[in-house]
């Protein structure tokens, strides 16, 4: 069985750290929330997580750009978010400005689309705020780095199987998403944008771009259990890059019930539970969803562990754990 280290401290947890792990270029995957939410991983915590590995390697905060219109939509805003919400060390924002670069892995199944930027890194700690969600069943590692790693148009990837769609009544037609559409997908039809969802590439720029928030992503174009399988196999395009650099740390503290994406302020559903550490991302997620269930979190999440499923299934890892207790 996989061991999956608990602590309530994230200097214990570091001293476990496995350091042949870790290349000379180390990226640290985070989510750093939307600008309104309270309760996203410590920055303090990350910081030391920050030191520790910059006494030896090269090191950024890494993150890609959200899907849909917020304080994370651009590379600039991004990172003065992250700012606001007291995080420190250099930041790279992995698609570019807008969302727009990217670099595919084909995992067999299908190419994924990862933030071009990751290409840089030659290791990973993927240090990862669990949380519920309304689609993923709950998240993890494999949301963090799934989800997080990939581009704006991988993230429409996973979210739907349909094109976005122009909501008539807000569109002004300025041409702003045409001009900006490298597949010719848009034209103006009546004097309002019409996507072509047979020429459509689904890069996503339309949705960035739109000064009226006229286009719109078809959030419910995949089911709950498609969106996890997105996610995991978004993760494997991940893990296919790396190998085995990567480390993964979750962090169970302000455990709340929606993402971090959401721009509100939310309360913890459960007491803190502590900060694992493990080396594979499967263990790590069903430990982790294990001891926020002895509180109830499925049940006051609406979560599933769908997503370990899936990835044992296509052998990411093991839900088979040997949990390790550090604080005695």
């Amino acid at each position: 069985m996989k061991k999956v280290f608990l602590s309530k401290d994230i200097e214990k947890i570091l001293d476990k750290l496995d350091f042949s792990k870790l290349g000379k270029k180390v990226g640290i995957k985070l989510h750093f929330g939307e600008r309104g939410c309270v309760t996203y991983i410590n920055p303090e915590l990350v910081k030391k997580v920050y030191d520790k590995i910059a006494e030896s390697r090269e090191i950024a905060l890494i993150e890609s750009n959200v899907l849909y219109r917020g304080s994370r939509t651009k590379k600039q805003e991004h990172i003065e978010t992250a700012r606001e919400h007291g995080f420190k060390g250099e930041i790279d924002i992995l698609d570019g400005e807008k969302g727009e670069e990217f670099v595919e892995v084909d995992i067999g199944t299908r190419k994924v689309k990862l933030g071009k930027g990751i290409q840089k890194y030659d290791s990973l700690i993927v240090l990862s705020h669990f949380k519920g969600h309304m689609m993923a069943g709950f998240g993890g590692a494999f949301k963090n780095m799934g989800m997080g790693i990939a581009s704006r148009a991988g993230k429409l990837d996973m979210h739907s199987s349909i094109s976005p769609s122009v909501n008539k009544d807000k569109c002004i037609g300025c041409r702003t998403c045409i001009e900006n559409c490298n597949a010719n997908a848009i034209d103006l039809v009546n004097g309002k944008a019409e996507i072509n969802s047979e020429k459509c590439e689904g890069c996503a720029m339309c949705i960035e771009v739109c000064p009226q928030r006229a286009v719109e992503v078809p959030w419910h174009g995949a089911t709950k259990k498609g969106l996890q399988e997105g996610i995991v196999e978004y993760s494997k395009g991940v893990i296919r890059l790396f190998k085995d650099k990567i480390i993964y740390i979750n962090v169970l503290e302000n455990v709340t019930k929606e993402c971090d994406c959401f721009g509100i302020v939310q309360k913890p559903i459960i007491d803190d539970v502590g900060i694992l550490l493990g080396y594979d991302p499967v263990a790590i997620d069903k430990a982790s969803f294990d001891l926020a269930n002895k509180q109830g979190f499925d049940k006051l999440a609406d979560a599933d562990a769908f997503q370990t499923e899936y990835a044992e299934k296509i052998g990411l890892g093991s839900r088979d754990y040997d949990l390790v207790e550090i604080d005695d």
